[in-house]
């Protein structure tokens, strides 16, 4: 098993990412927490897992108090003894844009995605040095290596980047690797719920066929097998970068949408058919 002796905290654990995060660490060996505000979703998950004959443990945590943290790494350490893996997924995608932006929303959006993040690694680190070394996951968004119209989502995303990096370089020689997942569009409960909307599933499948190169939403278990990579051994050579996760959205955007609007491809596989007929018939009288 690839996380087999390891123990893992997934914040946001019973969410969708978090919760395809926890049951696939788990039943790769790994002893989870999973952590998050609402005890009864936490717990009912921990249920599952442990039924299904892996270890987990529900942990109280709201990232944006230090206490809480605090109380969260003293329970694993009681618990587990050791802690190897730190996945931040916790975040709030409030829409907060120019050309009127909101301070106090501006710096919720921070103190979650940003400050709550940095808390974590914070927290955590010392024990995950302690335990022999480990892997920080968190979970960013296409939103921070691209601009948007969501001016605090986006901004704190792009934040999100820069803190991993540091965190990279600064507890490398605490046997601690960091890294960042890049998601696109990814099927989540959050994201079902607004599916539902018969006009906005419409307008969604058009964006998923003219944008995205594989036509389609990620799933959460996509993100879920990327981080047990990130957090296995077998990424121990990669640290301080990213790895997007969209479908081939972010590389492709700007050309394929007016691709597959006017299907250049299949104009241009046209005109080189023609031309490879006219050579064919212009060989004829040489």
């Amino acid at each position: 098993m690839r996380l087999a002796n390891k123990v893992a905290l997934i914040t946001g654990g019973y969410g969708g990412m978090g919760r395809a995060s926890a049951r696939l660490f788990a039943k790769e060996g790994a002893t989870v927490f999973i952590a998050g505000r609402n005890e009864e979703r936490g717990d009912a998950l921990a249920v599952e897992i442990n039924a299904d004959g892996g270890k987990a443990h529900y942990v109280q945590l709201d990232v944006v108090e230090q206490d809480q943290w605090d109380a969260a790494i003293i329970h694993v350490k009681e618990q587990a003894g050791a802690l190897h893996v730190l996945m931040n997924i916790v975040g709030s995608n409030a829409l907060v844009r120019f050309p009127k932006v909101d301070i106090d929303e501006w710096n919720k959006i921070f103190e979650i995605n940003v400050t709550g993040t940095l808390r974590g690694i914070q927290t955590c680190a010392p024990l995950i040095r302690d335990s022999g070394g480990g892997s920080i996951v968190n979970i960013g968004s296409v939103a921070g290596i691209t601009g948007n119209f969501a001016t605090g989502y986006s901004s704190s995303k792009w934040a999100l980047e820069g803190l991993s990096r540091s965190a990279a370089y600064v507890y490398a020689d605490w046997g601690i690797r960091c890294n960042v997942i890049q998601p696109g569009f990814i099927e989540t409960d959050l994201t079902a719920a607004m599916s539902s909307n018969p006009i906005v599933k419409k307008m969604q499948s058009r964006v998923m066929k003219n944008t995205i190169l594989l036509r389609r939403s990620g799933r959460a278990e996509e993100i879920a097998f990327t981080a047990l990579f990130l957090a296995s051994d077998e990424s121990s050579y990669i640290t301080g970068t990213d790895v997007v996760v969209d479908g081939g959205w972010f590389s492709s955007a700007p050309y394929l949408g007016n691709e597959r609007s006017h299907h250049m491809l299949k104009l241009l596989d046209t005109k080189d058919k023609a031309e490879h007929l006219m050579d064919d018939f212009l060989n004829l009288f040489r």
